[in-house]
């Protein structure tokens, strides 16, 4: 029943269309049509200004969020660069207090000295690392010279000398070796080198000497050009063994190898 009375419904609404089709072609709605507009008109308007309304505050909104933006963009370029100021302020900190150290070392020091700047690291990945300093020949440098931190404690020696650089060994280089005294009673002599570029380890000991940790040990000036008086380090370890002639002495050094940027030279 409900399927034929739409089926009766549908040629109705079609004819009634048409009418106003037709209606509206000849004038006769045109009143109307015209009545209707007035009424929606204030609506229409009020819609419009809406869509204007808001289309106004997104674009101030996307402004607003392009200024915030470059507002950002332009703090972190600010950070940037206080970032870097403050670590150059920094740097010529740090390399202030280190050449006053060293003033102050050539002063208490009977020792020739000439200040260098380490200007670059060799082999830092292998065991045998070395550093360049600026200075060389010309400013009466040579090969086998010792090489001090600015407070005066040994860090290696001169192995190669050019006119305006040379190549320094660090002492906890295998392959650099020095004469060393133990502060102790007897004065222990032995000899110094590098062990795996952490520490130094002194051999040649005699197995009668009485060294124990915490021994200061110095360069015993025998051979060479190193003077004798320059700090080592202390020792932290004593490997001994009753069937062997010698024993042996591990040695920490008081220097950070990888923070060096400004070192003497001791001159004979």
């Amino acid at each position: 029943m409900a399927f034929n009375k739409k089926k009766k419904t549908l040629p109705i609404l079609l004819v009634i269309a048409g009418i106003f089709v037709v209606l509206h072609y000849i004038g006769i709605t045109r009143p109307l049509e015209n009545f209707l507009i007035f009424l929606a008109k204030p609506l229409s308007e009020k819609l419009y200004n809406t869509s204007l309304s808001v289309n106004h505050s997104y674009k101030n909104s996307q402004k607003s969020e392009d200024d915030q933006n470059e507002k950002v963009k332009k703090l972190e370029a600010e950070k940037a660069s206080l970032m870097v100021l403050k670590a150059d302020y920094q740097e010529v900190i740090d390399e202030n207090i280190k050449l006053k150290s060293l003033i102050d070392f050539s002063d208490s020091s009977d020792f020739g000295i000439v200040a260098a700047s380490v200007i670059a690291k060799e082999n830092i990945d292998k065991d045998n690392r070395d550093l360049l300093i600026n200075r060389g020949l010309k400013d009466g440098l040579s090969d086998g010279l010792a090489v001090t931190d600015e407070h005066g404690v040994l860090v290696g020696k001169i192995i190669e000398t050019k006119d305006s650089v040379a190549k320094i060994c660090l002492s906890v280089n295998p392959e650099c070796s020095f004469a060393a005294s133990i502060l102790n009673q007897n004065k222990t002599q032995g000899i110094v080198a590098g062990n795996l570029s952490l520490t130094i380890k002194m051999s040649f000991i005699p197995q009668l000497e009485k060294i124990a940790i915490n021994d200061i040990v110095i360069t015993s000036g025998l051979g060479g050009k190193v003077p004798r008086g320059l700090v080592i380090g202390k020792i932290s370890e004593v490997k001994s063994e009753t069937n062997e002639v010698w024993q042996e002495a591990i040695i920490d050094p008081p220097v950070d190898f990888n923070n060096l940027t400004v070192v003497s030279v001791i001159l004979p």
